[in-house]
């Protein structure tokens, strides 16, 4: 599987549907972001940080499961509505969660060890959430699962991500620094509700090869 024909296709699919995506996935990422601006100017930046983590788990499988509905929905032109899509997602929260939280352990457990480890983790984690989302999975069955399947793509998938992801972190450098020492939080809400959105281009792609490596699977059962 070639990388950058995978990024090619999720670009694609992403700038087409750009509208309905922000329309389903927006509103959430703004009240999460709201939420962690209010942490830290309650808590304070040192203190707010175990807080956020648990701020993210509650909204992120939200907005990432109604991306991850949508976009299979519309793989298998499938129409669904909006109001349908959060509905399914809403479903999903509650075990969403749990992986959420599974995966951040094992992430923190790995980067606690080297960066080496949790960077290992994280890409071994990467197809947990389809598999909880769209095939029903438990937590620890969509996270053995995930280990399965990513077995002899890892360089693919961490080259999808670090694709995506190397330009995001760059740009977050300098606008965090020309933000200061003390940001100002409606500029930090809006720098991290454009972060996270775009970040979505990530759960897409992994998407596109997650669907690969199962039809492959499948084929070779």
């Amino acid at each position: 599987m070639n990388p950058f024909e995978l990024l090619r296709s999720s670009w694609y699919f992403l700038s087409r549907n750009a509208g309905a995506i922000a329309l389903l996935c927006l509103p959430t990422i703004l009240i999460e972001a709201i939420a962690q601006q209010g942490l830290v100017s309650w808590l304070g930046p040192d203190k707010s940080q175990g807080a956020s983590i648990i701020v993210s788990m509650l909204f992120y499988p939200l907005y990432v499961g109604a991306l991850i509905i949508y976009v299979d929905s519309r793989s298998h032109r499938i129409h669904l509505k909006p109001r349908q899509v959060l509905e399914m997602a809403l479903f999903r929260w509650p075990s969403f969660a749990v992986l959420a939280a599974i995966s951040t352990l094992l992430i923190m457990v790995g980067a606690w060890l080297l960066i080496i480890p949790g960077l290992y983790v994280m890409i071994k984690l990467a197809f947990a959430e389809y598999l909880l989302v769209l095939d029903g999975k438990a937590p620890l069955d969509a996270v053995k699962e995930s280990f399965a399947l990513t077995r002899g793509h890892f360089w693919t998938i961490l080259a999808c991500v670090l694709l995506v992801m190397g330009p995001i972190w760059v740009v977050d450098w300098f606008a965090y620094r020309e933000l200061g020492q003390n940001p100002d939080p409606v500029g930090t809400v809006i720098l991290e509700s454009i972060n996270s959105f775009f970040q979505l281009f990530v759960s897409i792609a992994l998407y596109r090869m997650f669907t690969l490596v199962t039809e492959q699977a499948a084929t070779e059962q």
